[in-house]
């Protein structure tokens, strides 16, 4: 298991059993609000969700992790990068579960996250979405540093879309 910690949070590699941690989060309408119209999922859409997740760490080094508060050991969420379908980039993101909102953990997360993926993996260009009313989401997205790119649909949804690029290395 590979673990990332922060001052307040630990992101660690996902395992089977989290299945059931994470069920709150994944099934409260208010945190899928901007993700699926409210819609909860269902235990075999979150199974798949972990599945993919530690597929990716297996072949990248990185995944969305999953964000465990130091002080409870409660699972409060996941961040990190992972893969979009139709889209060419990892992505960053995060959820939270509600009554951890506005306390900095996303941004606290996404900021270890990014770290390791951009400084550890050598990522050099990540993407995050989020839908347009999101602004807590998107403050997250300007304080790492993304900027803005566009704006489109995805999965019938609308989206803005920010990127963070690294700095080309001068060739001597």
């Amino acid at each position: 298991m590979v673990q990332i910690e922060t001052e307040r949070l630990t992101l660690s590699t996902w395992d089977d059993a989290d299945l059931e941690r994470f069920r709150p989060i994944a099934t409260d309408p208010r945190v899928m609000r901007f993700i699926t119209g409210g819609e909860p999922w269902p235990d075999q859409r979150i199974a798949l969700f972990i599945r993919r997740n530690q597929e990716i760490f297996q072949e990248h080094g990185f995944c969305r992790w999953k964000l465990e508060e130091k002080s409870t050991g409660r699972l409060v969420g996941f961040c990190g990068p992972g893969f979009l379908a139709g889209l060419p980039d990892p992505e960053i993101g995060w959820w939270l579960a509600v009554d951890r909102w506005g306390l900095g953990l996303a941004t606290e997360a996404a900021r270890a996250a990014f770290h390791h993926a951009t400084n550890c993996r050598r990522v050099e260009r990540l993407i995050s979405i989020a839908h347009p009313d999101n602004g807590p989401s998107i403050r997250v997205m300007q304080k790492l540093g993304l900027r803005y790119q566009k704006s489109m649909e995805y999965n019938g949804q609308p989206v803005v879309v920010y990127n963070w690029e690294s700095e080309p290395t001068p060739t001597p």
